[in-house]
């Protein structure tokens, strides 16, 4: 019997990437999977996918920057299901550049999408959490949330910022039975890196990593995954 069945799972930013691949493999292990992004085109296909291997999940186009978004889709998951048991904060997304060369508009974008919603979903779903004993919240942070790169200030800024508000998270509420993980992966072959020239046959794929959040999810008590650090290989690129 898979070892989430039945349980509720979110995963924001899960019409593609690292989001989709883990709504896939959360399915595969049983788990309920509620799916958010804005783009529902996206969260249509990734329905289908889960539908196709017999797994169970709905749609929820949600802007997880916006609280009062966030709140009602929690609400919603609630009333459909039932409380989220498992929160995955993947939503992001990411602009390369030095940072004389950033936009404010770029900076405030990567702080909202990769911040403030991981703070937001995470917010509402802790009452319910705290009051069953139980639960777990996987933050995708990035290798980019340890280590500087070059062109990646603003990324880097926001990745570091999820890193801590994740270590705090943990420190606050594992007293209440809720582990808190920070997965930390390198190169992953996704649509972030755009039009980049980068070498994509060194690259993880977003399944392996989805392997990884998966396997997270399904330790069992006392266990708490803390952080992991997932690189390809060969190293950086």
């Amino acid at each position: 019997m898979p070892k989430l069945e039945g349980a509720v799972a979110w995963v924001t930013g899960a019409g593609r990437g690292i989001g989709a691949a883990i709504a896939l493999e959360l399915a595969r292990a049983g788990g309920r999977v509620a799916l958010t992004s804005r783009s529902a085109d996206q969260l249509q296909t990734v329905h289908r996918q889960i539908q196709d291997q017999s797994g169970q999940s709905l749609i929820f186009p949600c802007d997880v920057s916006d609280r009062t978004a966030v709140e009602k889709t929690a609400l919603e998951i609630k009333k459909t299901w039932a409380p989220v048991q498992i929160l995955i904060n993947n939503a992001g997304s990411a602009v390369f550049a030095k940072i004389i060369q950033t936009r404010e508009e770029d900076w405030d974008s990567m702080m909202q999408n990769n911040v403030k919603s991981a703070f937001l979903c995470s917010r509402a779903v802790l009452p319910d959490m705290m009051a069953a004993g139980a639960g777990q919240i996987v933050n995708i942070v990035s290798i980019a949330g340890r280590q500087p790169y070059y062109n990646c200030g603003a990324y880097c800024a926001s990745k570091y910022a999820l890193q801590g508000f994740t270590d705090v998270l943990r420190m606050e509420v594992r007293k209440h039975g809720i582990r808190v993980t920070a997965v930390l992966p390198g190169a992953t072959d996704t649509a972030i890196w755009g039009d980049a020239h980068v070498e994509r046959g060194r690259m993880m794929s977003a399944q392996q990593v989805a392997q990884t959040v998966a396997a997270v999810c399904c330790a069992q008590p006392p266990v708490m995954v803390e952080e992991i650090l997932i690189r390809p290989q060969g190293g950086d690129l």
